[in-house]
């Protein structure tokens, strides 16, 4: 597959394996110092995103790179920056150079950059864009519909008496929070998913970890596989809710960042709630139904309890908060 690229972007030393580097997508990684710099291979899982959105996300990719922060895939010979080889789609960009932020407490400082340079990517990808609807709102408003209707039901036969197990306890767990929460909080999602917003592409899996920093100056933002058209809103209530929780003056600080990038208007505005608060909602439902109705595997034998842990908090969290 290297060999498709120009002598100059192929590896002086053997590949270096990072697997995964850490990321949930699938994608496997190789490092490679070249005579262009340190690069990185990437090879798509099978049943990951199809050619078409690889190569539309590389356009849009593109159009963004005059921020300076991200990584820009290659050209090969031929022009092409997506490959299939061995039943996998392929890519080469840079080696991005940095950390993502330490766990713990978020620092102020790269706070207001990562949300500057996702205020940056947005704005320079603005242009793509038309007025609509929410998509994902929309997918959540249908599965949060799914759950009244015959969900939260199938979860609790699913459940039973036989089940025991840790996970099983926070199933019930958020079973018993999401049945109480859901008949409000559908009407509040019902409105939100019909508003009329500004959707463009976005990226969609916005996580702390995926911004790289060097002390307080951000050098990179990675994980572009979920790009998708969205309204911002979406972006960054996953951002804040990610990485800043309930941390008052860490998000009023985080949005004064983005807006002095690019300005949100009043429903940008109020759709983050939305997007925040049917997360909180569905997110743990989604390990859920993965473990005791879709009995889907997992490599990490820790990751359902894990998911519903992080979920059930989440919601608890949430409800809490509104009751205040």
């Amino acid at each position: 597959m290297l060999a498709r690229y120009p002598a100059i972007a192929r590896p002086c030393a053997e590949p270096e394996s990072l697997e995964n580097a850490g990321g949930l997508s699938g994608a496997q990684l190789w490092r490679f110092p070249s005579g262009r710099g340190m690069l990185v291979a990437r090879a798509w899982p099978p049943e990951g995103p199809p050619r078409r959105a690889l190569e539309m996300i590389h356009q849009w990719i593109g159009r963004a790179g005059r921020v300076g922060f991200l990584s820009l895939p290659l050209a090969s010979l031929d022009g092409r920056t997506i490959h299939e080889e061995a039943g996998r789609l392929w890519e080469v960009s840079p080696w991005l150079s940095g950390a993502p932020p330490a766990l713990g407490p978020a620092e102020r400082t790269q706070v207001r950059a990562a949300f500057a340079g996702l205020g940056a990517v947005h704005q320079a990808l603005r242009v793509e864009g038309v007025h609509g609807t929410s998509p994902g709102l929309r997918d959540r408003l249908l599965e949060l519909e799914w759950w009244l209707s015959a969900g939260f039901t199938a979860l609790e036969a699913a459940l039973g008496p036989s089940e025991q197990d840790a996970a099983a306890a926070l199933a019930r767990q958020w079973l018993a929070d999401a049945r109480r929460a859901a008949p409000t909080w559908h009407g509040l999602l019902r409105d939100a998913a019909g508003a009329t917003v500004w959707c463009q592409p976005c990226l969609r899996d916005v996580r702390p970890e995926h911004f790289l920093f060097n002390g307080e100056r951000l050098t990179g933002l990675v994980d572009f596989g979920a790009m998708g058209v969205e309204c911002v809103s979406g972006d960054l209530a996953r951002l804040l809710s990610e990485w800043l929780g309930t941390d008052r003056s860490l998000r009023a600080e985080g949005l004064a960042a983005y807006a002095a990038i690019r300005s949100l208007d009043e429903t940008e505005t109020v759709l983050i709630d939305a997007f925040e608060r049917s997360a909180a909602l569905l997110g743990a439902g989604r390990w859920a139904s993965w473990h005791f109705l879709e009995r889907r595997p997992f490599r990490d034998p820790d990751a359902v309890r894990l998911g519903l842990r992080k979920g059930v908090d989440r919601l608890a969290q949430r409800l809490a908060s509104d009751l205040s």
